[in-house]
């Protein structure tokens, strides 16, 4: 019996509460899925109702969907293990300690400022971050960090000779037959973000580095719709076999923690949340914008929330620990 009723109220509170503007949710059970609408699409300039089709700009989802999948399915193929050194792809790199595998679990330390980012044009972006250090950090801590991401877009375009975004629509998108997931949405079908230089974005990417970046980024850029993400979550919690671009054997390796002892755990791009009863881990993975997707391959179960909870403005920090309560909810009504 599919019964998330405590997850679901904290879900609806959100937007009775005003922390989003709407919410589109699902919960998956096996082969029952429930899926809901709530609130508005906008609220600036103009109220706006949502719609259950409703595309959204997945920000750091893209990680996982689209670079992460492309590289997965290099390694069921063998053309990678994940122990590359970085520098086989991007020479100029100047650590030859970082391997692929770094990257894929935020474990590089990699890290800098990066004076005037937001300013600089895409060649200018692209050499700093490839000119960054690696801290003493390395190997020792996970630190989240979307430049992981962007350097394997990078890594993607050495193998392929194009654009990540490119690779990843003829490889991720166009094999899965996902006809509502786009690097190049209608404006009119997408879900406003956050108001930028005095207008609101639309169809267009909220993070900076994705719009400096365009098609070579890697970190963040793709938009959907639940009606997609059910689809792939199904493939990724062994409901669905055949709609991931590699076998179930290759997805089971998700589910495991792959950085050493001491350092937080983490999977290959996926963030690891662990049964409350059982302890193995459940795959997790969210977007700055206000989006999330929580798997259990164990049970067959999942949620996925779809919120734009930077519109109109993204200094919203009470989404924060409210994320953080839902995932909780969910863990412990899953457990039921």
């Amino acid at each position: 019996m599919l019964d998330y009723s405590t997850t679901q109220n904290l879900i609806e509170s959100m937007v009775s509460e005003r922390i989003v503007p709407g919410v589109n949710y699902a919960f998956i059970k096996d082969k029952q899925i429930f899926t809901s609408t709530i609130g508005f699409a906008s609220t600036y300039p103009k109220v706006t109702q949502l719609s259950p089709f409703a595309q959204y700009d997945l920000a750091s989802l893209t990680k996982v969907l689209i670079t992460e999948n492309i590289l997965l399915k290099l390694y069921q193929n063998d053309e990678l293990n994940f122990t590359e050194p970085l520098q086989d792809f991007i020479p100029e790199f100047q650590d030859n300690r970082v391997r692929l595998f770094h990257l894929l679990t935020h474990t590089s330390g990699i890290r800098g400022w990066i004076e005037n980012r937001d300013q600089l044009n895409h060649d200018e972006l692209i050499h700093a971050i490839i000119n960054l250090p690696v801290t003493d950090e390395f190997e020792h801590k996970m630190r989240y960090a979307d430049t992981n991401f962007i350097l394997l877009g990078l890594v993607i375009k050495r193998i392929f000779g194009k654009p990540v975004q490119e690779v990843g629509v003829d490889e991720i998108i166009r094999p899965m037959k996902l006809t509502e997931t786009t690097f190049s949405p209608d404006k009119d079908n997408c879900i406003p973000t956050a108001m930028v230089n005095g207008s609101v974005l639309q169809g267009v990417p909220h993070d900076p580095k994705a719009r400096q970046l365009g098609s070579d980024c890697g970190s963040a850029g793709l938009f959907s719709t639940m009606s997609d993400l059910i689809k792939i979550s199904e493939g990724y919690i062994g409901l669905d076999d055949n709609i991931l671009p590699y076998d179930q054997e290759t997805v089971t390796k998700l589910f495991e923690n792959k950085n050493p002892a001491g350092v937080q755990p983490r999977s290959w791009g996926w963030d690891l949340r662990f049964d409350p009863e059982f302890n193995y881990p459940i795959i997790l993975h969210t977007g700055f914008t206000g989006t999330l997707i929580l798997l259990d391959r164990v049970k067959k179960s999942g949620m996925i929330v779809l919120t734009n909870r930077v519109h109109p403005t993204g200094h919203n920090q009470v989404f924060l620990a409210m994320r953080e309560k839902i995932i909780q909810s969910f863990l412990k009504e899953n457990d039921q």
